[in-house]
């Protein structure tokens, strides 16, 4: 913990490995962590499998990538941090520019946080 998920377009592995790199660095920077704790999950969302505003697919004005945070709660601070060293990360690696990066947050408390299945807290 924590841990990222990365919604993207199937980029090349440069990509992602790329942007593992970035983001892993800015969220400890951030938070005050090891890197040795941090995971980053990535979900392909082809074309078919995404919409916004309304449209689908082709018709789809903008692909954005989004990213969900799961961590132990940190301040608003930490939090907007985070979000600026993530976004730059994912812009960087893939080309995106800083509106079409979506950060959101998602506090966990620690008992509900299990690993080897012994609780974090």
């Amino acid at each position: 913990m924590p841990f990222i998920e990365v919604f993207d377009r199937e980029p090349v592995q440069e990509t992602r490995a790329l942007a593992t790199s970035l983001m892993t660095d800015g969220l400890c920077a951030a938070f005050g962590i090891k890197p040795e704790i941090v995971t980053v999950y990535y979900f392909s969302t082809p074309e078919n499998s995404y919409g916004h505003a309304g449209k689908y697919g082709k018709n789809a004005e903008i692909f954005r990538i989004f990213a969900k945070v799961h961590a132990f709660p940190r301040s608003a601070g930490a939090k907007a941090e985070a979000a600026r060293a993530l976004t730059g990360a994912l812009c960087r690696a893939y080309g995106a520019q800083p509106k079409d990066v979506i950060v959101y947050f998602f506090d966990r408390d620690p008992g509900d946080a299990f690993h080897g299945g012994v609780a974090s807290a």
